[in-house]
């Protein structure tokens, strides 16, 4: 049995999401536990991920939440996960290897076998080995593809949309009570909106026991510190995932020069901004550089050492 929280790491979707599900859709009837805490079986999980999966597809949440009810009971008589080794039958698989991966999934809109992969890898180690070793490697490929014409606009969005549903149910699931430990803003510069990288890393730093507050893509410099204000920020962190991103997050960084906040980049073009940076008297900040679990590790020393 799971509780709420591993069932909403399992589906990849908010507890709130499940908890909405199930009051507007009656789509499972979980059992509850002494304490009066939901349970989740596996044939729950199932049906769970049945619905995701066809929303993510297009369905409305009253009509997927129908169509997994129905299926409920072929549910009960299956394991509620496939065999680790074998991905969904009839599904894409990459060429030559006779395995699943994100490119080719996305390029077949294939929401089913989308969620089978992020289940699959996320179920075998760590959320920053998972994170650092595979899904951010294989968004890059992603997004070349797209580039590169091989997956179509829908599919390169229906794989983000899916990872992002996972990375905010893990982001969730991460929060502690930290009214004592050091906050940061996390987010990306204005007109940047590739927000994966920075929502992992956001997670990763959770997980470390710092207080997060995530503000998202496309915030403009006036927002950013009425935010840190507001919050009394020990450290911003942003992201520069493209070259486009070098100009507005030098916005950032020039903006919070002569502040008490530690300003921290990461992203893959995190060297071009901390470049300029150094041309500008007064005006620093800190490489993240690429690994999440390494940089949320590294910012946790450095604020605890403040």
């Amino acid at each position: 049995m799971y509780t709420i929280k591993r069932a909403s790491e399992m589906v990849g979707v908010p507890v709130a999401t499940l908890r909405a599900w199930q009051r507007r859709y009656g789509v499972v009837n979980p059992g509850r536990s002494a304490s009066g805490y939901r349970l989740y079986g596996a044939a729950d999980i199932a049906v769970l991920r049945h619905m995701q999966a066809l929303v993510a597809s297009g369905w409305s949440p009253k009509e997927a939440a129908a169509a997994a009810a129905s299926t409920e009971a072929d549910f009960e008589r299956e394991p509620a996960e496939l065999p680790r080794d074998e991905p969904p039958r009839g599904r894409s698989r990459r060429a030559g290897t006779g395995t699943l991966d994100l490119v080719a999934a996305a390029a077949a809109l294939d929401p089913v076998a989308i969620t089978w992969l992020l289940d699959d890898h996320f179920a075998k180690g760590s959320f920053e080995q998972v994170v650092d070793g595979w899904l951010l490697p294989e968004l890059e490929r992603l997004g070349q593809a797209w580039a590169d014409g091989a997956v179509s606009v829908a599919g390169e969005h229906l794989a983000a949309a899916a990872v992002q549903r996972r990375l905010s149910a893990a982001f969730d699931a991460a929060a502690l009570d930290t009214v004592r430990s050091p906050l940061l803003l996390t987010g990306l510069p204005p007109g940047c909106r590739h927000e994966l990288g920075i929502l992992a890393f956001a997670t990763a730093a959770r997980r470390q026991g710092l207080a997060v507050v995530h503000l998202g893509p496309d915030l403009p410099l006036r927002d950013w510190l009425t935010a840190a204000d507001r919050h009394q920020t020990d450290a911003v962190v942003i992201a520069v995932p493209t070259l486009s991103d070098v100009a507005p997050a030098l916005e950032i960084v020039e903006g919070f020069a002569g502040r008490r906040e530690l300003v921290a980049i990461g992203g893959r073009h995190q060297d071009a901004v901390l470049e300029a940076t150094g041309r500008l008297a007064g005006r620093s900040a800190v490489p993240l550089g690429q690994s999440i679990a390494h940089a949320a590790s590294q910012l946790r020393d450095r604020l605890g050492s403040l």
